[in-house]
């Protein structure tokens, strides 16, 4: 009974992680316009990561772009995003969102 137990477990767990693996995100990559330096990003990337439903948030300040990469299920809002952006000091550009399974 005990071996059924862990085969179960073990299966359990292991297809747990594949599903996990395997879960579409949307990603939001947005033109960041007025940023000059390293204080600049960090302000956009802290309000960015505060937003509702983000998990991870890259911003470029030599690519003048954030990315946002939101929890698996969760839907990027747009007029946040540029809220936040413009609460950081700087000009929101245009959008590109796409889903993704990679992140």
């Amino acid at each position: 009974m005990f071996r059924l137990f862990l085969i179960f477990s073990l299966f359990t767990f292991s297809f747990g992680s594949f599903a996990e693996g395997q879960a579409i995100r949307q990603i939001v990559d947005i033109e960041v316009t007025g940023m000059t330096c390293p204080f600049c990003v960090y302000g956009t990337k802290k309000n960015l990561g505060k937003l509702d439903g983000v998990d991870k948030v890259d911003v470029s300040l030599e690519k003048k772009q954030a990315r946002i990469v939101m929890l698996p299920g969760r839907e990027a809002d747009i007029e946040a995003i540029d809220k936040a952006i413009t609460d950081a000091g700087f000009t929101p550009g245009t959008h590109d969102i796409h889903q993704s399974n990679d992140e």
